[in-house]
């Protein structure tokens, strides 16, 4: 994958712990404001798998490698924006973590029965 230049910008930023900075952006804005902000990352997050798909599955043409690579681009970018807004919503509704391990589990695993049963 060619690094796009947002990627190298990012890399040049140090953080010690971007994950408790997310969690005091969240609770400086708060749940309704960060809630809001999640549907919208969510939408965008959409109409970026649309376009990724869209650049990729071109029947019966040639798939334009730099319209492939900048909808990559894009798309990685809004799940990102959608797992900042999610971990912001867990620490504000105080999810514990261990909850969400389990939940995954247990869907991971549903999954994976419905494959087999095929």
């Amino acid at each position: 994958m060619i690094e796009s230049k947002l990627v190298r910008r990012v890399k040049k930023v140090m953080c010690t712990d971007i994950s408790d900075q997310n969690k005091r952006n969240g609770k400086y804005y708060g749940y309704e404001a960060q809630s809001n902000q999640l549907i919208e990352e969510c939408a965008e997050l959409i109409q970026a798998v649309n376009k990724y798909r869209r650049a990729v599955a071109r029947v019966g043409e040639p798939v334009e490698e730099q319209k492939r690579v900048i909808a990559l681009d894009n798309l990685v970018e809004e799940i990102v924006d959608v797992e900042i807004m999610l971990e912001q919503i867990k620490y504000l509704l105080q999810i514990p973590e261990d909850d969400m391990v389990a939940i995954k589990i247990y869907k991971v695993n549903r999954t994976k029965e419905r494959i087999e049963k095929r």
